[in-house]
């Protein structure tokens, strides 16, 4: 009996020990439940914050474990980029919803060197309905101390709409700097009318002069080709007037080419040569010897130099007939590299409060003036990577002057050059 008493007691407590053991693997089942639970509700609570924040901003939030090579991409980033919302994600089927155009420069970036910061780039994809959209993507990349790339991360953006946009205000823009050409050419009809009127009536007389040297007796072939000649010379200045004329009004596709700045001035100058004898307006142009071609399109940078040309002439409309001095200097800009422009008039400057402002839409100093002209100007140089403004001259008059970059790098030979000016004198 007393031989049994020892070994009932430590079967008592094995059992108990077993039953603490029970209860406290039951406890920490119970517990890691409850925290899979909660860790379950957190997740899905983030979930559901990041998919408001994603439908709320526009952004679709994505993730590329390299790895596992896994895709995880939030439901928004699914939708822009057109994926399923429910199957699994690798790295190729991300790459593969972007358009195959843009698939050579996301690889590029990806296979370019060191371990990246950041990458961001715009890319088109194409929609469940064949739609083209365009999408910006960020994405910041994490790397281990060799700098190989472990996960990256980041958001797409579907910019569609903005693009739209901004297409749809350059369409706008297009239609509105024709309107002012139009309207700039409408300035010049009378003086232009009468421009052409010129070489055409020297080619009727110098047609019958040739009629009547026919008609003699023994004729003077040497007379004739003179008169010929005459008749052609007049008919190529008529003719080179209505290439210029119809330039201007042909509303085409902006092409930027490499253009000689004499060219340049010397149509414009050739254009605004009517209004510039009515007005008796003396023009003098000054080239620094040396000066490279520019690069950008002739038509819009002759409107506006023509519109400068024109509002100089209006400047200058009180001014006494011998007091009508325009003035068109071009030259290197010092420490830019570019080429700037001037014309300066004679007239009464420009109020100080006014020098901004002359640029806005439809402000305007001219009695039944659009307000576009220098507006439209100011757009134009701007889309040529230059910059427009006003002055007040130190003595009289107000000056406009604008830059443009050069069509290649200017030589150390041409950079270190003396300056000479030419000067043309238009009246």
């Amino acid at each position: 009996m007393n031989t049994l008493l020892p070994t009932t007691l430590h079967g008592i407590e094995i059992a108990l020990v077993l039953g603490a053991l029970q209860l406290a693997l039951v406890a920490l089942l119970f517990r890691q439940t409850r925290l899979r639970a909660r860790a379950e509700h957190v997740s899905a609570k983030s979930q559901e914050r990041l998919a408001l924040i994603s439908s709320m901003s526009g952004f679709g939030f994505w993730s590329w474990d390299a790895a596992t090579g896994e895709v995880w991409a939030s439901k928004h980033s699914r939708a822009i980029l057109a994926l399923s919302q429910d199957g699994a994600l690798s790295g190729q089927s991300l790459l593969a919803a972007i358009h195959p155009d843009d698939r050579p420069r996301v690889l590029e970036m990806i296979k370019s060197g060191p371990c990246p910061d950041s990458m961001e780039m715009e890319l088109r994809v194409a929609g469940p309905d064949g739609e083209l959209r365009w999408i910006t993507a960020k994405a910041s990349a994490y790397c281990d101390p060799r700098g190989a790339v472990m996960r990256v991360a980041g958001y797409v953006f579907d910019d569609s709409e903005r693009k739209r946009s901004a297409a749809d205000l350059l369409k706008l823009q297009k239609k509105l700097t024709h309107v002012t050409r139009v309207a700039l050419l409408g300035e010049l009809s009378g003086a232009l009318a009468h421009e052409l009127q010129q070489p055409l009536t020297a080619i009727l007389c110098n047609a019958h002069t040739a009629l009547l040297l026919t008609k003699s007796a023994k004729l003077n072939l040497e007379e004739i080709r003179e008169v010929l000649q005459e008749i052609v010379k007049d008919d190529k200045n008529a003719g080179q007037i209505i290439q210029r004329l119809r330039a201007l009004l042909i509303r085409g596709e902006t092409h930027f080419d490499r253009l000689s700045i004499r060219d340049l001035l010397g149509d414009v100058l050739t254009l605004a040569r009517g209004t510039l004898r009515e007005r008796n307006v003396q023009v003098s142009t000054r080239i620094s010897e040396g000066i490279p071609d520019v690069k950008g399109d002739r038509v819009e940078l002759q409107q506006v130099l023509l519109n400068l040309v024109l509002n100089a002439c209006d400047a200058m409309i009180d001014n006494p007939a011998r007091d009508r001095r325009l003035e068109i200097v071009v030259d290197l800009e010092a420490g830019s590299g570019a080429i700037i422009f001037s014309v300066l008039d004679c007239g009464s400057g420009i109020d100080v409060e006014q020098l901004e402002r002359v640029f806005d839409p439809f402000f305007t100093t001219k009695v039944g003036g659009l307000g576009l002209g220098l507006a439209i100007s100011h757009s134009i140089i701007e889309a040529h990577a230059g910059r427009l403004w006003a002055t007040n001259r130190s003595d009289r008059g107000a000056a406009f002057h604008f830059t443009l970059p050069i069509s290649e790098p200017i030589s150390e030979g041409k950079k270190n050059h003396e300056q000479h000016n030419e000067v043309s004198v238009y009246c």
